[in-house]
């Protein structure tokens, strides 16, 4: 009898030792009789009747622990953290579920939103980028990137009055963003609202001159040598100064080294949109389109650009002899003499003028 009462007078082992939690410390005493101790883990005086009530217990401690990690995956910042990680190592489909269910619940998470809108654009699903990026705003307005994305799809629309609001919050929010100030001239420009475009262009040079001028001298020095590396350079002065005109041609003519000559006419095409009273950018532009020598069925469209780009070169500087008679060589190509003619006659007057107007 003594025995029996010695062996249940045993500490509780599970209480001093913290192995386990409360929860388990509790229920150790769960099996308790009136007359001896009997512990959780303990086999002796173990009837079948208590054997399957400690399996109960176990398997409501068990389950606990399963719904804490359920409730905290259930929570949407575990969601909205999966989603960014997932985005920074490119499974951008990954990425977008988890962005989808972190605003499922919660509809709030503007962040989600926008990496949902930036995923659509990247798989140029321009709608639903739209939706994603005027709901982010809708929740925060204060959002000068956003407002500024928002203002590119606007555009490409058509939606230039639309675009025009976006910008100008933009810069409004943050009056040093650079790529904001450049799409306000750009808009500005299409507006045909030339000071106030001419304004905000001088401004956004002024603005990143200092550092893109220095990366441009860098990206210069490698042009001739090695124009794979220049080109790396003149992307990251434009990067800084959207409106570094020569850093724009700079990077078209390493391209145009390279042999990628598609990549050399868009970055010119981009710099004829946010700067388009710059004469030199048809010049180029008109010279690449053709010396383009695509397949037969292609040629005429790419004659007929460069023709586009040397008429407009012309308007905005009509005293480049040497466009007249790059003009007058193409119009003879395609047959139209008379044109041909004219443009050649003009080149030589001008010439003639030249020669009697300079100095001795």
């Amino acid at each position: 009898m003594n025995k029996e009462k010695k062996f249940g007078q045993r500490r509780n082992r599970t209480a001093d030792t913290g192995i386990f939690s409360p929860l388990l410390y509790r229920l150790s005493y769960l099996t308790t009789s009136s007359k001896d101790y009997t512990y959780l883990f303990c086999t002796r005086n173990m009837s079948i009747k208590n054997l399957i009530k400690k399996i109960f217990y176990l398997i409501i401690i068990f389950s606990l622990n399963i719904g804490a990690s359920a409730r905290e995956e259930y929570h949407w910042t575990y969601n909205l953290e999966k989603g960014r990680k997932q985005y920074a190592a490119k499974m951008y489909k990954d990425a977008y579920d988890s962005m989808k269910m972190a605003l499922k619940k919660n509809p709030e998470s503007y962040e989600a939103a926008n990496v949902l809108a930036e995923i659509s654009l990247m798989n140029k699903d321009m709608y639903a980028a739209e939706k994603y990026f005027l709901l982010s705003l809708e929740i925060n307005d204060a959002q000068p990137r956003i407002h500024t994305s928002m203002g590119n799809i606007d555009e490409y629309f058509q939606r230039d009055d639309s675009a025009m609001i976006h910008y100008n919050k933009s810069v409004s929010l943050n009056p040093d963003n650079p790529e904001a100030l450049i799409n306000l001239a750009r808009i500005h420009y299409k507006k045909n609202m030339i000071p106030e475009a001419e304004k905000y262009f001088k401004q956004c040079y002024d603005l990143g001159i200092t550092k893109s001028e220095a990366i441009y001298n860098r990206a210069e020095e490698l042009r001739k040598k090695n124009p794979s590396r220049a080109a790396i350079e003149f992307k990251k002065a434009l990067e800084v100064n959207p409106a570094h005109i020569k850093a724009y041609i700079g990077l078209a003519d390493a391209y145009r080294q390279t042999g990628e000559y598609d990549r050399a006419v868009t970055i010119l095409e981009e710099l004829k949109r946010n700067k388009p009273d710059y004469h030199l950018t048809y010049i180029y532009l008109g010279n690449i389109y053709y010396n383009n020598k695509p397949d037969m069925k292609r040629r005429k469209y790419f004659i007929n650009l460069s023709i586009k780009n040397y008429e407009q070169a012309l308007k905005l500087d009509p005293q480049n002899t040497d466009v007249y008679f790059q003009l007058s060589e193409i119009y003879k190509l395609i047959g139209e003499r008379d044109r041909s003619a004219e443009l050649e006659l003009k080149g030589q007057e001008m010439l003639k003028n030249e020669k009697w107007s300079a100095p001795y």
